[in-house]
């Protein structure tokens, strides 16, 4: 089954001012909006350089009265094209329509109101705006855009526009509706309706940024000449988005994801809300350096800025789909101190932030995720920054952890802001870092003996026992779960998610049984929910620490489920994982998984699932995060077993029978999975 856009449309979800809620964003491939907890208002329309940071605009005032004022609820729906907001107000049926014109740095809003009242009204709705605009190359990497607070601002009566401009003369919003206007002043727009019993009527709202009036005057009036067909254009633009996906022939991507045909629809939407959760990331920036790139959070925090880790996680998707930029990615960061970063902002090409210290697993586990699915061995042998050869930089990315050795024969990862920043007690040696080490050996050993290494393979496999021996340490036996040892000796008993299933999914079949029975009963009867799950025990010490619900006590980062239930399938628990996808995919219905969702034990549900966390403090969450990819790794490589072995074969042992796929690229072959087993398509 190949969706369209309807297919990814989100619940009807209803909130008013008092919602702990996280409205939902758009993009168009250039740039992003999020929709206001308001019936019109938008903030943050960025399209870089151009940027308004996360400023408001387009808020309403219903008869004179600010709209959110009045408390009424208003239901949120998203698509990829469109967002749809609806309210009723005294009968009068209200609805938004917003959209980002396809490439252009434009949005059009269309606004209708519909009167069941019975009686002729008449209202008056005025549009707040706001600027903030600036053309900026500089100050991206942050986690919040750029802005200028000392906008020039301009009226043009002609048009209905309000345009503001940064006093450098190269930035300009330009805001404007279609029709005639009953007033128009500093603060915004006003808009008088007469509508009789059982009619509706309908204007326009534009917003175009531009570093020339002239240019964005003249979009508007292309825009508002084509208004009324551009809903529906771009509705059939995102459907062709979403058919490229899974065609080998199109050119839109490098490579292409298979189609997935089951009955299970809970286990469906999971695989496609991860595609859309990558896919909503992608950026074709023109003033991108790195040419296409994958963002990491939208649609507030970290804009153009690629997260190491998350791109990881998605790693299978970025390696099947469009391997051409996960290829240069991996050559960039190859060039780049990853141990010095968490990531790298595409306008300037230069690294961002503190070091993570997953960094040099996520590098070689995306090396073979790479080499897997293409079988471009002979990429070993370049030069990625025509010094070292590829195979050297994966050599060096395995050993880096000889560096962080402790006498106790493990890495010590350091603190906080290294590993998962709002856990303070999950520092220095850690099992999850430790055993993904022993991986990153194992492949070496792998990757080694193919190409004729035998003594660089025995040595990785040397290397892998030895710290295989040393792990064990920091398990607490009969508890299920691992300590975190201090440089002092000391040992920190830490409950959380990041330990089981890093183990699991990295060295899970090197444990005895009974351990691996003992993790998961940990798993179950502290982390798992019905509809999502927490990352960390609500008995563990840490966790009156912090209230960030990506990583503590009261919530869970969107690939960490899907994480959770490839370390359930990994420890044979394939009932345990199929039974809980149903309660999992409800928790979709607010559209691709955000950066964190609350457990539902402790916020109220929103349709049906785990809630969405918020932007505001002090949790401090995005609408959505590209590391949903990670629930194409878990249906693709847990359900399904697909295996991809690296003397070229690909293997399949799926673990349920209702599940077929059809179009898996591998090695430029293709192959579909059925009921029958795995086979080659014939060119």
């Amino acid at each position: 089954m190949i969706p369209d856009v309807d297919y990814y449309r989100s619940s009807e979800l209803n909130h008013d001012l008092n919602s702990h809620f996280n409205p939902p964003g758009l993009t168009n491939f250039i740039g992003v909006v999020q929709v206001d907890n308001d019936l019109t208002g938008i903030r943050g329309l960025n399209f870089p350089p151009f940027s308004t940071s996360i400023n408001r605009t387009c808020g309403l005032y219903l008869d004179g009265v600010y709209f959110p004022s009045k408390n009424i609820p208003v239901t949120f729906q998203w698509r990829p094209d469109k967002i749809i907001r609806k309210t009723t107000v005294d009968g009068v049926e209200y609805r938004t329509d917003t959209m980002l014109v396809p490439n252009k740095n434009a949005l059009m809003m269309k606004i209708s109101a519909l009167n069941r009242s019975g009686v002729d009204v008449k209202k008056q709705l005025k549009l707040q705006l706001n600027g903030g605009v600036t053309n900026n190359t500089v100050d991206w990497a942050n986690w919040i855009p750029p802005m200028e607070g000392d906008n020039l601002q301009s009226i043009d009566n002609s048009r209905n526009l309000i345009i503001y401009s940064s006093q450098k003369g190269d930035a300009h919003l330009l805001q404007g509706i279609s029709g005639g206007v009953e007033n128009i002043n500093r603060f915004g727009i006003v808009k008088l309706f007469e509508i009789p019993a059982g009619e509706k009527r309908e204007f326009y709202f534009f917003a175009i940024l531009d570093d020339s009036v002239q240019k964005a005057r003249q979009l508007f009036d292309e825009l508002n000449k084509d208004k009324e067909s551009l809903l529906d254009y771009n509705a059939n633009n995102w459907n062709q988005e979403i058919k490229s996906i899974f065609d080998k022939d199109d050119s839109n991507y490098s490579g292409c994801l298979p189609v997935l045909i089951t009955e299970n629809k809970s286990l469906e939407k999971l695989y496609h809300m991860g595609i859309m959760g990558v896919v909503y990331f992608r950026r074709d920036n023109p003033i991108s350096c790195m040419g296409r790139t994958y963002d990491t959070l939208m649609p507030r925090y970290w804009q153009t800025v690629t997260f190491i880790w998350d791109y990881y996680l998605s790693g299978m998707v970025h390696a099947m789909l469009d391997p051409i930029v996960m290829k240069k990615y991996l050559e960039k960061w190859m060039s780049m101190d990853i141990h010095t970063c968490f990531g790298l902002e595409y306008i300037s090409g230069k690294t961002v932030g503190p070091w993570y210290a997953i960094n040099d697993h996520a590098m070689v586990m995306m090396i073979k995720q790479y080499l897997q699915w293409t079988g471009n061995y002979k990429w070993l042998d370049s030069k990625a920054d025509n010094e070292k050869t590829v195979m050297q930089f994966l050599h060096d990315y395995v050993y880096q952890y000889k560096i962080f050795l402790s006498s106790n024969g493990l890495a010590d990862y350091g603190g906080i802001y290294n590993l998962l920043e709002c856990v303070s007690t999950y520092v220095h040696e850690v099992a999850s870092l430790n055993a993904a080490n022993i991986a990153n050996l194992q492949y070496a050993e792998e990757l080694y003996k193919m190409v004729g290494n035998d003594e660089q393979s025995a040595i990785a496999s040397d290397a892998a026992n030895e710290i295989f021996k040393n792990l064990n340490d920091l398990y607490l036996d009969g508890k299920g779960y691992w300590n975190a040892r201090q440089p002092d000796g000391t040992c920190v008993e830490v409950r959380h998610a990041y330990d089981f299933f890093t183990v699991m999914n990295t060295v899970g079949h090197l444990l005895p049984d009974k351990q691996k029975q003992e993790m998961v009963s940990f798993f179950i009867n502290e982390l798992k929910t019905d509809k999502w799950m927490r990352a960390l025990s609500e008995s563990d010490n840490d966790a009156m620490f912090s209230l960030r619900p990506d990583h503590q006590w009261n919530g869970a980062y969107p690939a960490w489920p899907s994480q959770a239930l490839l370390a359930l399938i990994h420890a044979g628990e394939h009932d345990v994982a199929l039974n809980w996808v149903e309660g999992l995919a409800e928790t979709a219905n607010q559209g691709p998984f955000g950066q964190a969702h609350f457990s539902e034990t402790i916020m109220g549900m929103d349709a049906g699932g785990a809630r969405k966390a918020s932007p505001e403090q002090p949790w401090i969450c995005d609408w959505t995060c590209s590391s949903n990819g990670n629930w194409v790794d878990v249906v693709l490589r847990g359900f399904a077993g697909i295996n991809p072995s690296i003397n070229g074969q690909l293997n399949a042992n799926p673990i349920m029978k209702d599940l077929e796929l059809y179009g898996i690229s591998h090695h430029d072959r293709m192959y579909d999975l059925t009921k029958d087993g795995l086979t080659r398509k014939s060119k």
